[in-house]
């Protein structure tokens, strides 16, 4: 009966090692996974977008004369981008800190402006350095749609507005401190004719 128990253990012994075996082979032959932004794609891309008609009051330009590709509406776009404030998460949250709302108001504000009526509005979620790749872009998308939904909360048509992660990938501070993670968890702008 000893010896019986002895072989049945040893026979359970290599199953369990034929299996780890198989399982870490399986993960060295597939890879590690490729970093790539999430998209939101729920909103409808077909559709051309033009640009307002009234005159630009940033940069003074007559919006119905210019076509989406020219040098105007690239100032404008810039200027713009320039103008939206980013929007700072705390470590390991998506929700917006209430120091942060009066910056969601005043970008709602200009981006409901006449002259930014025809662009797109594209919401970059980034996070630091910590957590997994797979987490930080979970992260980062989830940070990107608390932003639009506020946006949306503000007036913003739904329809100009879309979300992509860039996770850890796109830091603006590449230091590893409090001060260079605390700049790195935002959400920032990009606008799109």
């Amino acid at each position: 009966m000893l010896e019986y128990a002895k072989s049945y253990f040893k026979g359970e012994k290599m199953k369990h090692l034929v299996v780890a075996s198989l399982a870490t082979m399986l993960l060295v032959f597939t890879g590690c996974s490729q970093k790539s932004p999430q998209v939101d794609m729920t909103q409808s891309t077909t559709a051309p977008k033009t640009v307002d008609s009234k005159m630009d009051s940033i940069s003074g330009i007559d919006a119905t004369k210019v076509d989406t590709g020219s040098e105007a509406v690239a100032k404008l776009i810039a200027d713009l981008e320039q103008k939206a404030g980013k929007v700072y998460f705390d470590f390991d949250k998506y929700d917006i800190r209430p120091d942060m709302q009066k910056v969601v108001e005043a970008n709602a504000a200009l981006f409901k402006q006449a002259n930014a009526a025809g662009l797109s509005i594209k919401v970059e979620g980034n996070c630091d350095e910590w957590g997994t790749d797979e987490y930080n872009y979970a992260l980062g998308l989830k940070r990107a749609k608390a932003v639009k939904d506020a946006l949306i909360a503000q007036g913003v048509p739904s329809d100009r507005v879309m979300v992509v992660s860039f996770g850890e990938s796109n830091p603006v501070c590449a230091e590893s401190n409090k001060q260079c993670w605390d700049q790195n968890r935002r959400a920032e702008f990009k606008l799109l004719p």
